[in-house]
């Protein structure tokens, strides 16, 4: 009888330390990332919650509560929480992160102004693809988003600005190309010696699937050179980037570049980031990290 009820004790406590565990969310790969890095300069570490190896900071690292963050002297960190509240670590200086800022800080931590826009990106962060580097941002196939072919799987393009390109066929003086939309209707069909194809801003609708064609043609039949898949950003999501890239390129500011990049990235518009990230880099010309992350997005 004491065994049974000693063995039933024990099953109650295995469960209940189990409901805890997954309740209370002990792993951190259930917590959300609350805070990025959104400028990089000099020496800086990061620790992540639960580790005790350090790793050099990047630029577009996500952090959640509990990270530690160090400087040495010399360097200089900006963190934007997705609170929109934006801190500058200069110098030798060590801080925690927090659910909305940081729970402890040593030297020289500096409040900075506010971006309200970083809630809608730490929101589109998380969705496009949770993780630490480059914003979580995946790179889609071996080749990432620069393939030769523009837009493909994994891009988008903005509805009313879109531009489509290709890398010329040897041999080949003109194209047909084709658009449809995901019900098979054809939204553009032309012939054309170029190979970059600017639609009018009205052929396109936000937030819609598409597929585009592109044949070789030349005295034989037409030969299909490719056939690739993209979307269209949704009209709110177009708005609050084109609403900030306003803001961020009157502001000067080189961490609003760089986090309207960190946004671009998140909704997939790749080669508007390349040109944000270029725009950034004219302000810090020798900065690693922006050029780290022209290098790794593939930018052409």
């Amino acid at each position: 009888m004491k065994n049974r009820r000693r063995n039933t004790g024990l099953i109650v406590f295995i469960f209940l330390f189990f409901v805890g565990y997954f309740s209370f969310g002990y792993s951190s790969d259930t917590k959300e990332n609350v805070a990025v890095v959104c400028f990089v300069e000099g020496e800086a570490w990061l620790t992540e919650p639960g580790e005790r190896e350090r790793k050099e900071i990047s630029l577009f690292d996500w952090m959640k509560v509990g990270a530690v963050i160090q400087t040495e002297p010399g360097s200089k960190v900006v963190i934007a929480f997705s609170t929109g509240d934006r801190y500058e670590l200069k110098g030798k200086a060590k801080t925690t992160v927090g659910q909305e800022g940081f729970s402890s800080s040593t030297g020289s931590v500096n409040k900075l102004e506010s971006v309200p826009v970083m809630p809608k990106i730490a929101a589109i962060s998380q969705e496009s693809s949770p993780g630490t580097r480059l914003g979580g941002i995946r790179l889609r196939g071996s080749k990432g988003p620069f393939s030769g072919v523009y837009p493909g799987e994994g891009t988008k393009l903005l509805a009313d600005d879109a531009v489509l390109t290709f890398e010329p066929a040897s041999g080949v003086n003109k194209y047909k190309v084709e658009i449809k939309d995901e019900m098979g209707n054809k939204v553009l069909s032309i012939e054309t010696s170029a190979t970059k194809v600017a639609t009018y801003p009205s052929a396109f609708k936000p937030g819609t699937k598409y597929s585009w064609k592109v044949w070789a043609l030349g005295k034989r039949e037409p030969s299909l050179l490719f056939e690739e898949v993209f979307s269209t950003v949704s009209e709110e999501n177009a708005r609050a980037r084109n609403t900030f890239k306003e803001q961020a390129y009157l502001s000067k500011d080189v961490t609003q570049l760089l986090l309207l990049a960190q946004m671009e990235m998140g909704l997939g518009l790749w080669k508007e980031a390349c040109e944000t990230l270029r725009d950034a880099l004219k302000l810090f010309p020798d900065n690693v990290e922006i050029k780290n992350a022209i290098f790794q997005i593939g930018c052409k």
